[in-house]
């Protein structure tokens, strides 16, 4: 099963006196550009993912969203799950993935920060300790092997730039 892990774009700053609760925080105007382009950064390098699984907080449901566009999914396509909140087990996600393990499909799953790296992390080496640091808009492209077992490959990592560029 291929896996693509894409951080979400920059989202509203926390020091900012108005900045909402941090479930509410959106993506900033170029948070959306670049997530858009990364996505297109995607597209260009083969992905052709058949669902989205998203953080339930705004910034990831909007870069989400922005993949959905991308890739021309309709919205039913797309699936919240608390699997992918910040605090979240990395054990959480790969159980939540495991629904779609015999159905041949490709899956971008929207997260965040260190959450993604540890998911990545335990899939890889059987650890949670970070081995990469996906920026935002940055992105990794896992080969699972088992499931809800995470056992995978990792075959690329792309920082937002890269796909920013490609895209």
């Amino acid at each position: 099963m291929r896996v693509i892990f894409l951080r979400h774009g920059i989202a509203h700053d926390r020091a900012d006196p108005q900045c909402p609760a941090d479930p509410e925080r959106a993506l900033t105007e170029e948070g959306r550009k670049k997530a858009k382009k990364a996505c297109k950064g995607l597209f260009v390098v083969g992905c052709r993912p058949t669902r989205v699984v998203t953080s339930p907080y705004v910034r990831a449901r909007q870069t989400a969203e922005l993949a959905l566009e991308t890739f021309d999914l309709s919205k039913d396509k797309i699936v919240v799950t608390e699997a992918l909140l910040p605090e979240a087990a990395p054990y959480a996600l790969f159980h939540a993935l495991f629904a779609f393990v015999h159905s041949d499909e490709e899956v971008v799953c929207v997260g965040h920060a260190p959450h993604l790296d540890r998911a990545l992390a335990l899939s890889i080496t059987g650890d949670r300790v970070p081995v990469t640091s996906l920026k935002k808009a940055g992105a990794a492209l896992l080969e699972l092997d088992d499931l809800p077992r995470p056992h995978g490959e990792l075959s690329w990592l792309m920082p937002p730039k890269v796909l920013v560029e490609l895209g």
